[in-house]
């Protein structure tokens, strides 16, 4: 199953169980028909976690900037769908505890030697389903889901009385970050939203975003830009080509831009039980 070569109906049959392929053989693939596929996020992640733990720095930025807005110091944190671990990583920074999860095996594991390879002490994956999590209702003071699909209802039930749910990714429709509109042909979006100066922006929304979960107050929504630097034009070019396809390749190329920008949003609200 290590094997570069693979089928993806090996690969869908072994499910959360995939195994990761070789450090690096991300490279090589057929850019007409790719295993898996362009955008295909979950098998891309497990099959190689490696590209993917490369690729999500915009994890970081999410994480610095929530910072800024909670202080986790006295927190036991939930990190829901953590992947490889860049979002865990930066809440062990502050949180006095991280509870990692995710389904798939390949990218626990890779999460598990990140943190042991950077000696982190606070930080305990474990195989956790966001439909069904492995915890007691009402253990922990936050949930956070970065970049994952989350389950409110689930995150409510583990949560404490007025502990904090936080949902964190792109701005809607803008998934594919400053380069969104250029590979959907469209023109949604005001580019000068990525630029590194913009404007953060703040507004409150109501409690059915979060599936209408009990809440203390409204949920507050922090827009900010967040602009990721990787270590050359031609090594981001490669990640983003392998994730989503030749024209990304072409784009970060032809500019020979190290630097992806991103519109990101982080949605907080407290729970009332």
């Amino acid at each position: 199953m290590s094997s570069t070569k693979i089928s993806m109906d090996e690969i869908m049959s072994a499910g959360y169980e995939i195994k990761a392929a070789e450090k690096g053989s991300w490279r090589v693939y057929d850019e007409n028909n790719p295993i898996p596929g362009y955008f295909e996020f979950d098998w891309l992640s497990s099959r190689f976690p490696d590209l993917y733990h490369e690729f999500a720095l915009s994890s970081i930025g999410l994480i610095t900037k929530l910072h800024t807005l909670i202080d986790f110091s006295e927190m036991n944190v939930l990190d829901v769908g953590a992947g490889t671990g860049r979002s865990s990583i930066e809440l062990s920074k502050k949180a006095k505890k991280v509870y990692s999860t995710d389904v798939y095996s390949s990218v626990i594991h890779f999460g598990k030697n990140e943190i042991q390879r950077l000696g982190i002490q606070n930080i305990e994956y474990t195989y956790g389903d966001r439909d069904n999590l492995p915890f007691k209702d009402s253990t922990f003071d936050a949930v956070v889901f970065s970049w994952a699909e989350p389950n409110h209802i689930e995150a409510y039930r583990v949560l404490k009385n007025n502990g904090h749910l936080i949902q964190m990714a792109s701005i809607p429709g803008a998934l594919c970050g400053e380069i969104t509109d250029y590979l959907h042909g469209t023109n949604h979006h005001d580019q000068k939203i990525f630029l590194p100066n913009y404007p953060d922006a703040f507004e409150l929304q109501d409690h059915s975003v979060f599936s209408g979960i009990p809440l203390v107050d409204s949920i507050s929504v922090h827009k900010f830009t967040c602009l990721t630097k990787y270590e050359s034009y031609e090594e981001l070019a490669a990640i983003v080509g392998r994730l989503y396809g030749p024209k990304a390749k072409k784009y970060f190329i032809e500019k020979k831009q190290d630097t992806f920008s991103w519109r990101l949003e982080i949605k907080i609200g407290q729970v009332k039980k």
